[in-house]
């Protein structure tokens, strides 16, 4: 008893020996315990000493020896659960993974960020008001919302509305089918 408080705060005032000792306590049971949850031997490993981390990060707070094993086998548990759900999720995507892998889809982003920062680039030629009432609009605000945000009438932003995408339309020639193609 009075050995294991002596340990508890070696541990807690940073002692490698004592954290060693523990490690070499508990790391084999911990790991036959991590094998239930995790079949690959090195995931097993890793899995375990992302617990001892775990201790040694938080050893300052320890109060008694018996807590040590409780938190090293619920960190473990903790740890291959968490596992097991990132892979579920992984394989999961897998085939979007694979998908968003391929020269083709490269391509297509490539192509489709340039169209979009064209398009960005014509909105910033247009006058202050226009862009707000385009990027509003392209934010999924109605007409009447936009009128009312900027306090003008509908009717203006109609009209500003218009003569922006007028302006649009003629400024990115041939560019709209470039994202007409994309996003089909």
């Amino acid at each position: 008893m009075e050995n294991d408080r002596l340990m508890i705060m070696q541990l807690r005032e940073g002692n490698r020996l004592v954290f060693k000792k523990m490690f070499d306590q508990y790391y084999r049971p911990l790991r036959g315990f991590a094998k239930k949850y995790i079949d690959e031997d090195a995931t097993s490993d890793d899995l375990v000493q992302e617990a001892f981390l775990g201790l040694w990060r938080s050893r300052e707070q320890i109060s008694d020896f018996s807590a040590i094993k409780s938190y090293l086998y619920t960190a473990v548990r903790n740890n291959c659960l968490n596992h097991l759900r990132h892979e579920k999720v992984k394989s999961k995507n897998q085939s979007e993974i694979l998908s968003l892998s391929t020269d083709e889809y490269f391509d297509d982003a490539v192509i489709e960020e340039e169209v979009y920062a064209e398009v960005y680039e014509a909105i910033k030629e247009l006058s202050p008001q226009s862009r707000r009432i385009v990027v509003m609009s392209m934010n999924g605000l109605s007409n009447p919302e936009i009128a009312a945000e900027l306090e003008v009438s509908v009717n203006t932003v109609k009209t500003l509305k218009k003569r922006a995408y007028q302006f649009l339309r003629e400024r990115l020639k041939g560019a709209h089918w470039v994202l007409f193609l994309l996003l089909n």
